[in-house]
């Protein structure tokens, strides 16, 4: 079994009203676009953009180039199908795509951070795109996020909606995390999104895919000092049906930092309130044990040991859903050479770099992929790799576990040095048969060039036959350094 570290820093719960800011569309509110023949209900699956039934894939590369601008930002789209992913059944959109708000421009991170839901409710998931380098302005870095709207044909820059901060701020990167759920709970879908300094939601679409409706209140702004949030993860983690979000991030302490997360329960005109505790900067939310409440595995990759960091070689902290939620009670904790998981704990590998949920086995519990991009592949430093963990009725477990590289017999590429494979993971069911496969990036590889590995589930679990390769490349946005994919949506 894992074992409990420590116990969390809980901070006093303070009372705070989120804004939904609806009225900060560029140029006034988006013009409402025509729609598409429409499903009678909403999407099955919050990633489904074409309707078909089947989910798909995003994946984004904010460092790659787009007519010939450096480190502009791409999103492709992977659509699902009964024979699984297929490059040439894919979208690539861009600020220079015909409808994205905005222009292409050096430094813009178009793609940076992603989430999808069903924002008006018409059948197709949507895609929010984090647009963290955007200067607004003159103002540099102040961010913008852009909604992408789904239909018959699939995502476009159709009726595309601008979302800007409330206020410019340099280096504020509006977009750092993006969430989507029911924040107000009325029943219906919002958006949250993350800034440096604040977190405003939207919500109040319309099947017409009408300009956004404002909501009372105001921007939660009350970080703790020495706080820089990394990203967002909504999930009900107390099992009360009630959605809940966690900003993820980092806090400086004196003369180190470490992962630390902040938990909003509530919503609603009565507001959230607050919690602290350490772990971060990366989390998924599901429920591992299938009890009713939502899990948080929270990904550590350099955590503080012994007061130094050149010996960490991090973890993943699993706070299993309960009453006061995340940093109530203490985590489980999973570390390479413990509690079953093969390797060794070895400075800087990174375990926990990324995580992701969905069940490999179909057994209906789901299983959590860890990736490790800083484990070295005997003497390949960096070259990474990624577990997996398996859900049961009992929470995580190590009985079946898996892990793979990429000298792991029968997966394509060698281990290289700085490759960091495993740096963006995602467990993902495209052909619909109720296995998830999965998606791994090292977008170190091919000098920096970037890929991603696909390995199918098979069996009781993934298997590296016939596992496959796609970049930039085959999507038809080849471009150097992209760095392909630093994001993959969850």
């Amino acid at each position: 079994m894992p074992r409990s570290r420590r116990t969390p820093t809980t901070a006093t719960a303070l009372a705070a009203s989120l804004a939904v800011v609806g009225a900060a569309l560029a140029g006034g509110a988006a013009p409402a676009a025509a729609a598409p023949a429409a499903p009678a209900a909403p999407a099955k699956f919050h990633d489904d953009f074409n309707g078909d039934g089947y989910r798909d894939l995003v994946v984004a590369a904010p460092s790659g180039t787009v007519d010939g601008v450096q480190r502009a930002g791409y999103v492709a789209v992977l659509y699902g199908s009964a024979g699984g992913l297929d490059t040439a059944e894919r979208k690539v959109l861009s600020q220079s795509t015909a409808g994205v708000p905005g222009t292409s421009e050096a430094g813009d991170a178009f793609g940076a951070t992603l989430a999808s839901a069903d924002l008006d409710r018409d059948g197709y998931a949507d895609l929010a795109v984090g647009v963290t380098g955007e200067d607004l302005g003159g103002v540099a870095d102040t961010g913008r996020t852009t909604v992408l709207y789904g239909s018959a044909g699939g995502l476009s820059g159709s009726g595309a909606q601008d979302l800007q901060p409330s206020s410019r701020i340099e280096g504020n990167a509006y977009g750092t995390g993006l969430a989507a759920g029911d924040w107000f709970h009325d029943g219906s879908t919002a958006l949250a999104i993350l800034s440096k300094d604040h977190l405003e939601l939207y919500g109040g679409w319309s099947a017409a895919r009408g300009p956004v409706r404002a909501q009372a209140g105001h921007p939660f702004a009350d970080f703790p000092e020495q706080f820089t949030p990394t990203g967002l993860v909504g999930g009900d983690f107390e099992g009360d049906g009630a959605d809940d979000l966690v900003v993820t991030g980092k806090k400086w302490f004196l003369e180190y930092v470490e992962g630390y997360s902040l938990y909003l329960k509530g919503g609603g005109p009565e507001g959230y309130t607050r919690s602290e505790f350490m772990g971060g900067p990366v989390a998924v939310a599901g429920d591992i044990d299938k009890d009713g409440a939502d899990d948080l595995a929270v990904g550590d990759p350099t955590v503080l040991e012994h007061d130094e960091y050149d010996l960490s070689g991090g973890k993943v902290e699993v706070w299993y859903g309960a009453a006061g939620g995340p940093g109530a009670g203490q985590p489980e904790v999973w570390e390479q050479g413990s509690g079953g998981v093969p390797g060794a704990y070895e400075i800087e590998d990174r375990f926990g770099s990324d995580v992701s949920l969905g069940d490999v086995d179909g057994d209906g519990y789901p299983d959590l992929a860890v990736g490790s991009d800083g484990e070295a592949i005997g003497t390949a430093y960096g070259a990474g790799a990624v577990w997996l963990l398996r859900g049961s009725a009992g929470g995580l477990t190590t009985t079946g576990v898996q892990h793979f590289n990429q000298d792991t017999a029968g997966v394509p590429g060698t281990a290289e040095a700085g490759d960091l494979f495993g740096s963006d993971v995602r467990l993902h069911d495209a052909d619909r048969d109720g296995r998830a496969g999965l998606v791994a990036g090292a977008p170190g590889e091919n000098a920096g060039n970037g890929l991603a590995w696909v390995l199918r589930a098979r069996g009781g679990g993934l298997t590296a036959e016939g596992s496959w390769t796609f970049g930039g490349a085959a999507l038809g946005a080849a471009g150097g350094n992209a760095r392909f994919p630093e994001t993959i949506a969850e």
